[in-house]
């Protein structure tokens, strides 16, 4: 019941996420906008995380607007105490590729940690986002798979004209078939090239030197290494080396599916210092 419930629970955060902050909705940017006494019709632009991030090096990250501002503050803020919640519970753009995923026989999905070190690349993508600024280069909505979804969801549900132009419809092909459907998970788009997840986890990762800060926690106790995590994790952040197993913290989205589907209850999402490891003589994790 607690499994199944859960699933629900997810579903039902993505449908909030996409209330609050996708036009023609967006109750996010009009509660700010109300609050400050503007009256316009928000869109997807006046909060898309990445705009207002890509400007952070280069000084104009204050021109961006106040509700980007606002948002983007309230969003690092909270990746800072609690982790990069927003991706794993309320980004509808990440998952709907992970829930697509699913009809696709894992025997044709990629797993990308068999070939590539992912950490280095996210955040590399990250540093050349952030620098593309100073060299004359705007990335933020070339290749925003946020921006896409919201433009198919306009065409589909509200039969918009979408003229996708080449690195949108590039786009479009690795967000939801390369890098979603066909990616072990469906993550790979958000585990490759999402700045704003990206700069959460890194922003994450300074929190969790904190004990006031929320993490993820490991009893190495109750922890039989069998696997379920490492198999149930859409951004496939845990790894096994044969000793341990270790979720990385740079690449989670805190979507608690480990959590929820660990046997032996040994992963908990908790307030403190939580990651932390002892190994153990196993020496498989196939059972």
């Amino acid at each position: 019941m607690g499994v199944v419930y859960y699933k629900y629970q997810r579903i039902v955060g993505y449908i909030i996420g996409f209330i609050l902050f996708f036009a023609p909705i967006a109750l996010f940017q009009r509660g700010i906008l109300y609050v400050l006494g503007h009256n316009y019709d928000p869109t997807i632009h006046n909060l898309c995380f990445r705009i207002p991030i890509e400007h952070i090096l280069n000084g104009r990250f204050f021109s961006m607007g106040v509700v980007a501002v606002i948002g983007t503050f309230l969003l690092l803020s909270a990746a800072f105490f609690f982790g990069p919640r927003f991706c794993g519970k309320l980004c509808p753009a990440g998952a709907v590729p992970e829930y697509l995923s699913k009809i696709i026989p894992e025997k044709y999905k990629i797993n990308w940690n068999d070939y590539v070190s992912i950490v280095p690349l996210r955040y590399g993508f990250l540093v050349g986002f952030l620098l593309s600024p100073l060299f004359g280069g705007y990335l933020a909505c070339a290749y925003c798979n946020y921006y896409v979804f919201d433009l198919l969801f306009n065409f589909v549900f509200w039969g918009y004209a979408v003229a996708f132009s080449s690195s949108l419809l590039l786009t479009l092909i690795l967000w939801l078939f390369v890098f979603g459907m066909f990616t072990q998970g469906g993550r790979g788009f958000c585990n490759f090239f999402c700045p704003v997840g990206a700069l959460q986890n890194f922003v994450y990762y300074l929190g969790s030197k904190f004990s006031i800060t929320w993490q993820l926690g490991i009893d190495q106790d109750k922890c039989m290494q069998c696997g379920i995590c490492v198999k149930k994790c859409p951004m496939t952040c845990i790894n096994w080396d044969g000793n341990i197993v270790n979720p990385n913290l740079h690449h989670c989205i805190l979507c608690m599916e480990c959590v929820i589907h660990c046997p032996y209850q040994a992963i908990t999402y908790r307030k403190g210092k939580g990651i932390k490891y002892e190994k153990k003589n196993i020496t498989s994790m196939d059972n």
